[in-house]
């Protein structure tokens, strides 16, 4: 009789148990599959702060050319760095000639 009670016992919790294991799973696959919305979301964000950034250089750079910009510093030093970055394509192209 004790046996008996022990196996019922063992069986609840073995059914019981794999109750929680068919819920854990579940739910790591939801989770995987917010989390890769949240990847998703986050390679948006990034490639539209990469653009807004390309944006305010090229606005940036706009005034410095137009002279309409009350910091001169800021645009003399963007335009140093295209400067900069035009000699260095430059290097690169003459160094494979």
């Amino acid at each position: 009789m004790a046996n008996n009670k022990i196996i019922e016992a063992l069986a609840a919790d073995v059914e019981r148990l794999m109750k929680l294991h068919d819920s854990a799973v579940a739910e790591i696959a939801e989770l995987r599959e917010k989390s890769e919305e949240q990847r998703n979301k986050i390679r948006h964000l990034q490639e539209q702060l990469k653009e807004a950034k390309a944006e305010a250089a090229k606005a940036s750079l706009r005034e410095a050319i137009e002279g309409n910009t009350s910091n001169k510093s800021v645009a003399r030093a963007h335009i140093n760095r295209l400067l900069r970055e035009v000699d260095k394509c430059i290097d690169m192209v003459s160094n494979r000639i």
